[in-house]
């Protein structure tokens, strides 16, 4: 049999793709490539020195490994789940050790139970909670009885819960649980970058009822999250070990500069070497895919410069645990916008983990400052800690004194689907694969955020990339 003959049959031995990203999405779409029988060489190559992408941890406080970034992933969409199984460590995984959390809207009030993502799932969920007004509880309670036809037309996810539950339910609720998730700013956000709430809105119901159904159809499913009891790094960690014991190439230190169609391949040009690729596919933020897409296509390259990140400061601290109030059990709290002066989030990380545990003195706690409009990274340390401090005194009514600190920058590192996203999506995606097949777009910036998605995403490019070899 030829190798022409072979190929065509599904041997892809020989040829190359070439992955840029070494995050969870290109890590991921080396995995699923290499469960082919007879899978293409691969190499990833990353600008940065360290794999993992966003997904970063390292050692605080006197323990081994404590997160800079996400925590812990979904468990209700399984693709995580299957690659930690993949990859061994789905008998090292936990959850977290506290299931509630809060909202500070002038005093720390429980999230409501019976609500989802925010949205009420009945009217007891509106009325058993003070962050609502009288009248904001009112307006929400009509819900059901507003035409099913409000707030289907938008793409703007504040616009539509504000029509659909009124302003309160989005500002005080809705929003502090997205946008603390996304570091985003709901009104400017697309629908589609919440799948779960697109879900319920595409419900032939009211959006309460959608919502109650949701909640019902998850009783007894398990633990909403879990990570690797070493931290989330394992995972990207395990899964490098698995691609590379499976044959897979990885190049550090490398920035790709352009990338040129060269007859039925494509050269990717690093700093000091140009690799012949058959498909390419593309794991890198949409801003920094721009300059690489931009001589194959200039349309396509503009489109993602377009595209835009939020930036988010992580402060990592210990504080004497006697400095605790006992009543904070909890895993943590979010600040609403409208009352937001610096911090929008505090993970109350001793309380959430029980691998977390320092000494019986002090206590983790994970600070999160910036998002989408209201950026922080242009202060410095100092006055990045100063704010932490002072919000933490008017959240919490103590004076903390930290005995560990951490800062961690995520500039431009949250991607902002705005209204319309996933028609701009489309139409990008339509124009590269007319001319350049074999070119494939991954990752958070594109078709959903978070560790799941961007799983999911790699698996669906590991595919397009290898219908690519046939053609």
């Amino acid at each position: 049999m030829s190798r022409a003959e072979e190929t065509s049959k599904g041997n892809f031995s020989d040829k190359h793709v070439v992955i840029v990203g070494a995050g969870i999405t290109g890590l991921a779409a080396a995995h699923q490539l290499l469960q082919h029988p007879h899978p293409p060489r691969i190499t990833i190559v990353d600008a940065a020195d360290r794999i993992g992408g966003i997904i970063q941890a390292s050692p605080f406080a006197g323990l081994d490994s404590v997160d800079e970034s996400a925590d812990a992933f979904l468990t209700r969409t399984p693709s995580a789940m299957n690659l930690a199984a993949a990859v061994g460590l789905d008998q090292q995984l936990t959850s977290p050790a506290a299931n509630h959390a809060y909202i500070w809207n002038r005093h720390i009030h429980a999230i409501p139970t019976g609500t989802m993502l925010g949205i009420p799932a009945s009217r007891k969920s509106i009325w058993g909670t003070p962050l609502l007004s009288t009248g904001g509880k009112l307006r929400a309670s009509v819900e059901p009885f507003i035409p099913r036809s409000i707030g289907r037309s938008t793409d703007s996810l504040g616009a539509a819960i504000r029509s659909r539950c009124g302003n309160q339910v989005l500002e005080r609720l809705v929003d502090p649980l997205v946008g603390s998730i996304y570091a985003t700013d709901t009104d400017n956000f697309s629908v589609h970058g919440m799948p779960q709430v697109a879900e319920l809105l595409a419900q032939p119901t009211s959006l309460m009822t959608a919502a109650h159904n949701a909640l019902v159809n998850r009783t007894g499913s398990g633990a909403v999250f879990a990570t690797p009891i070493t931290g989330m790094s394992a995972l990207t960690h395990a899964v490098h070990e698995k691609i590379v014991e499976d044959g897979a190439r990885v190049v550090l230190s490398s920035p790709v500069h352009t990338i040129d169609l060269q007859g039925e391949t494509y050269l990717v040009h690093l700093g000091n070497e140009s690799l012949q690729a058959d498909a390419v596919i593309l794991a890198s933020p949409a801003r920094h895919t721009a300059k690489l897409v931009e001589q194959m296509s200039s349309t396509a390259s503009h489109q993602l410069s377009t595209f835009e990140h939020a930036s988010v400061i992580m402060i990592a601290m210990t504080i004497p645990r006697a400095q605790w109030p006992q009543h904070l059990t909890g895993t943590g709290y979010l600040v609403p916008k409208p009352v937001q002066t610096g911090v929008t989030a505090v993970s109350f990380g001793s309380n959430k983990w029980a691998h977390w545990k320092t000494t019986a003195d002090e206590m983790i706690l994970r600070v999160s400052l910036g998002r989408d409009g209201a950026p922080m990274h242009h202060l410095d340390d100092t006055a990045l800690l100063e704010v932490a401090l002072r919000d933490l005194r008017a959240h919490l009514g103590f004076d903390a004194t930290p005995t560990n600190i951490r800062f961690t920058r995520w500039i431009e590192s949250f991607p902002q689907y705005r209204p319309g996203h996933a028609s701009r999506v489309g139409e990008i995606d339509k124009q590269l694969h007319a001319a350049y097949p074999g070119i494939v777009l991954a990752g958070a910036s594109y078709r959903g955020i978070g560790i799941p998605a961007c799983i999911t995403d790699a698996q669906r490019a590991a595919s397009h990339a290898l219908a690519s070899l046939l053609s």
